[in-house]
C-alpha cells in the first residue's frame, strides 16, 4: 500500500505531466475544440448528460408502448370504411413494420383481434382512442421542450389539441407510406409482364427506392416535429441539421436492428412469450433517444450560431412574462422572412 509521501509524489508527477502536455499541445487542442462541428458535438453530448436524456427517452418509450394499439385501432376504424380486412391487415402490418422492426408478427396478431371488434367502435370510441393515443405525443412534447431548455408547458387547452393533431398527422403519414410501398411492389411484378430488362432494373432498385422513400418520410416527420413542437420561436435553418442527423440515425439503427434480430438475436430464449413486447419496448426506447438527441442538436446548433451560452433557458411563447431568457437576438424583418 502506498504511503502518504508516495501518493503525493504520484500526484505531482501526474500534474507535471498534464502541464507539459497542455503547454505543448494545448494550442492544438483549443484550435480543434473551436472547429464548429467539434464544438457542436461536445455541447450536444454535455446537454444530453445534463438533461438526463436516457431517462427522458425511457419515459417516452413507456407512453409509446401504451399508445400504440389505441392508435392502430383508430387507423383500422378509419380504413375499414375504404378497404377490405385483408388489405387493412397487410398494409398496416407492412407500414408499422417499417417503424417497429422485429414486431411485425406481434402487431399482426393483435390486428387480427382488432379487426373482429372494429364494428363495435363508434364515434365516441374513436375519439377516446385519439385521446389515449395522444399520451405518447404529450410525453414527446414535454421531452423535446426539455431538450430545448423550455421548462414551461403549454396550457392544457392548447397542448392537448396539438397532441391530437400530431396523432392525426402521423395517421396521414401511414397511407402515404403504404401507397408508396404498394407502387414499388407493383412495379416489381413487371418481369412477369414480359418486360425483362425494365423489370430486372426495377426489381433490383426496389430496395433502394423503398429505403429512399422511408428516409424521406422520416426526414419530413423530424422536420415538422422540431419546427412545431418546441414552445418557442424556431426557424427552418436551425432545424434541418438535427432533422437530417436524426433521420440518418433512425434509418441506420433500424436496418442494424433488423440485421441483429435476423442473425444474432436469441431474445426468445431469455424472455419467452413476452419477447415481442420487450423488442417493441427496446426499439421504442432507441427511437425516442434518437428523436431527443436530434432535438438537442437543433437547440445547440441555434445557440452556437448566435454565440449563446449552452443551456440558456428559452422564453415561453405562451408566457413571455415568465422568468426566462430568449437566447436568440430579435431580428423581426430578417428572422420572420426566413421562416
Amino acid at each position: 500500500m502506498l504511503d502518504h509521501d508516495s501518493v503525493r509524489v504520484v500526484r505531482n508527477y501526474i500534474q507535471r505531466t498534464g502541464d507539459r502536455i497542455n503547454n505543448r499541445y494545448g494550442g492544438i487542442i483549443d484550435r480543434i475544440r473551436r472547429i464548429f462541428v467539434v464544438e457542436l458535438t461536445i455541447r450536444v453530448f454535455r446537454e444530453m448528460s445534463e438533461d438526463d436524456l436516457t431517462h427522458m427517452a425511457a419515459g417516452v418509450a413507456y407512453y409509446a408502448l401504451f399508445s400504440l394499439f389505441p392508435l392502430v385501432i383508430g387507423m383500422i376504424t378509419v380504413f375499414s370504411y375504404f378497404l377490405e380486412p385483408e388489405q387493412i391487415q397487410a398494409n398496416i402490418s407492412g407500414a408499422i413494420g417499417g417503424f417497429l422492426p422485429g414486431s411485425e408478427q406481434f402487431v399482426q396478431d393483435n390486428i387480427e383481434g382488432i379487426l373482429n371488434i372494429r364494428s363495435a367502435l363508434g364515434l365516441f370510441s374513436f375519439l377516446g382512442l385519439l385521446w389515449s393515443g395522444s399520451a405518447m405525443m404529450g410525453a414527446l412534447d414535454r421531452a423535446i421542450n426539455r431538450a430545448w431548455d423550455i421548462h414551461n408547458d403549454r396550457p392544457f387547452y392548447i397542448g392537448k389539441p396539438r397532441h391530437i393533431l400530431m396523432v392525426i398527422s402521423v395517421g396521414i403519414m401511414f397511407p402515404i407510406s403504404m401507397s408508396s410501398a404498394a407502387v414499388v411492389r407493383t412495379a416489381q411484378e413487371l418481369p412477369n409482364l414480359n418486360f425483362p430488362v425494365v423489370g430486372f432494373v426495377i426489381d433490383n432498385m426496389g430496395y433502394i427506392i423503398l429505403q429512399g422513400m422511408s428516409f424521406f418520410l422520416m426526414l419530413m416527420i423530424f422536420l415538422m416535429m422540431y419546427k412545431m413542437v418546441p414552445n418557442t420561436k424556431t426557424y427552418w435553418r436551425y432545424v434541418w441539421p438535427g432533422a437530417l442527423v436524426a433521420a440518418i440515425l433512425f434509418e441506420t439503427s433500424k436496418n442494424l436492428f433488423i440485421l441483429y434480430l435476423e442473425q444474432f438475436a436469441s431474445y426468445q430464449n431469455v424472455y419467452g412469450s413476452v419477447a415481442p413486447v420487450i423488442v417493441l419496448l427496446f426499439w421504442a426506447y432507441v427511437s425516442s433517444f434518437i428523436v431527443l438527441m436530434g432535438a438537442e442538436l437543433c437547440s445547440e446548433y441555434e445557440r452556437l450560431k448566435h454565440n449563446v451560452e449552452r443551456g440558456t433557458v428559452r422564453q415561453d411563447r405562451h408566457n413571455p412574462d415568465a422568468a426566462a431568457v430568449q437566447n436568440v437576438p430579435v431580428r423581426a424583418e430578417t428572422e420572420d422572412a426566413a421562416r
